[in-house]
């Protein structure tokens, strides 16, 4: 006579769906145990690079920071020719590191001190270019660039940088500051309307600006009044 079959409970189900399953994980890790090896080497050597990136990033960040120490103490002391080859090392080999990026205008400053306009363009540009990740230092960055064509006579390029950096900059405390070095450049340069065209744009969005007065005397010297 046949016994019937025993039917199971749930929790037997479960455990025997639980076994079937382990059986097969266990099926399938033997027969590509070759491709989990490389799988979990694979995570492991993404984790261990990432803990050197970020333990050579901090060790650099420390490294670039007690040269800048060094090198803005001669700054401060202007000593400029000395400053220079120090910020200069530590922009070339920290790139990257917040250091090195306010090194790069301290160094573009440092050159400006020293009436060396072209290397004193090229580190405020390189700011602007490769870095440009503080508003304040931004702004110094294009204002100083500007300068530099300023400070050659070459008034027509410092208005158009000027007025650039203060569109760009409108929300800056320094945007009419910029306006107003714009009109004087393109005043320098015998551009009369650019000059009014910037005198207006200050006293148009920054009525209350302390160099509103100024503005409209200037805008005086130019044959026209404010609208």
């Amino acid at each position: 006579m046949l016994t019937p079959k025993k039917k199971l409970t749930r929790r037997e189900m479960k455990q025997d769906k639980l076994v079937t399953t382990w059986f097969k994980l266990t099926d399938y890790l033997s027969e590509h145990s070759r491709e989990v090896a490389m799988a979990v080497g694979g995570v492991v050597l993404v984790v261990g690079l990432f803990f050197l990136f970020n333990w050579m990033k901090t060790r650099d960040e420390l490294n670039a920071s007690e040269k800048f120490v060094q090198a803005r103490a001669e700054y401060n002391k202007q000593n400029y020719l000395a400053a220079i080859p120090l910020l200069e090392q530590l922009v070339n080999e920290y790139s990257g590191t917040q250091s090195a990026g306010i090194a790069t205008i301290y160094l573009a400053n440092a050159y400006m001190h020293t009436k060396d306009y072209a290397n004193a363009e090229k580190f405020y540009k390189k700011y602007l270019d490769d870095v440009d990740d503080d508003p304040i230092l931004s702004i110094s960055a294009a204002y100083g660039l500007a300068a530099t064509h300023e400070e050659r006579g070459d008034h027509a390029k410092a208005a158009a940088l000027y007025e650039q950096a203060a569109d760009k900059y409108n929300e800056s405390y320094r945007a009419p500051e910029l306006l107003i070095s714009a009109a004087r450049s393109f005043k320098l340069a015998g551009q009369n309307e650019g000059a009014r065209r910037a005198l207006q744009k200050l006293l148009d969005k920054y009525p209350k600006s302390a160099l509103a007065e100024e503005a409209k005397l200037l805008m005086a010297e130019t044959g026209q009044t404010s609208s």
